[in-house]
């Protein structure tokens, strides 16, 4: 019996190290492929119909008071004067010519930094306040959403920097003391005008032939609360399937001509938004060219 133990003991004593390798529990992760089915892409706005709905009458609003509101980054130098005027949102593209000149010739206060002046980009915001006088729609095509197409909404415009914005040293928000702020700021106008403006959106019409909710997939910002508030009142052919009316979507694409009154702005205000474009000074006080 003693024998028997002590050969027992000694099994046991013997080290893992003295294990032979085939014997040893190794845990490695094993990527094992895997093929996912493919997916056809779909059109959650697709319906099967017999036929999509049309529009039948499109009104548009007259004397629709808004607010548009327009922002731009400014490259201030360490004097106060504004050397260039990027704008990152506009309510709609045209607008930029008749901003541009009055935004230039503002004056700052100068951004501070250890003591000294610096210049900086500094983002503003500006409330125009106006009305659309009247418009009217020239062309207004109805189609039905295609089944395996989903839709692409058109990206908002924006001015991108170019190679002189990204060449001007301007000291990073997160190293100035003191911002930059204008300095009686002018009343900042925009005139009125007439113009002709495409669209392209989705539209949900009831079988009563009325519009209950809307996409917007080409068209200015500043645009769409009028034209939403227009479309209340528009009617519909309305979609019909094998049990009659039903509630479907039409992709909308036309023209419209509008109206503006004289845009107006009383005061200007400097955001918290991260500077465009992000331009970092090789010196904190440096001044930039031609300053």
């Amino acid at each position: 019996m003693r024998p028997l133990l002590a050969a027992a003991l000694a099994l046991l004593s013997i080290p893992a190290l003295a294990q032979k390798p085939w014997e040893m529990k190794v845990d490695l992760p094993v990527p094992v492929p895997l093929e996912l089915p493919s997916v056809p892409p779909t059109n959650p706005f697709a319906a099967a119909l017999l036929s999509a709905p049309a529009p039948v009458a499109t009104p548009l609003r007259e004397k629709f008071s808004d607010t548009f509101t327009v922002a731009a980054t400014l490259y201030v130098t360490g004097e106060g004067e504004t050397r260039r005027v990027v704008f990152t949102r506009l309510p709609w593209p045209g607008l930029a010519n008749d901003l541009r000149p009055q935004l230039s010739e503002l004056k700052f206060t100068p951004a501070r930094a250890s003591g000294a002046a610096v210049p900086v980009w500094v983002p503003l915001a500006i409330d125009l306040k106006g009305r659309v006088a009247e418009g009217h729609v020239s062309r207004m095509l109805g189609s039905a959403p295609e089944p395996g197409t989903p839709p692409s909404p058109e990206p908002a415009a924006a001015q991108a920097p170019d190679a002189r914005d990204l060449e001007l040293p301007a000291t990073p928000p997160d190293k100035v003391d003191q911002t930059a702020n204008p300095k009686r700021p002018p009343r900042i106008r925009a005139e009125g005008r007439t113009w002709r403006q495409s669209v392209r959106l989705l539209a949900e019409v009831s079988p009563e032939g009325r519009c209950q909710r809307v996409v917007f997939l080409a068209c200015p910002e500043g645009l769409r609360p009028w034209l939403l508030a227009s479309m209340a009142s528009w009617t519909f052919r309305p979609g019909v399937a094998q049990a009659g009316p039903v509630t479907a979507w039409v992709q909308l694409e036309g023209e419209i001509e509008l109206e503006v009154d004289d845009l107006a702005s009383e005061s200007l205000r400097v955001t918290r938004q991260v500077a465009s474009p992000p331009a970092v000074a090789p010196s904190a006080a440096g001044r930039p060219p031609g300053a």
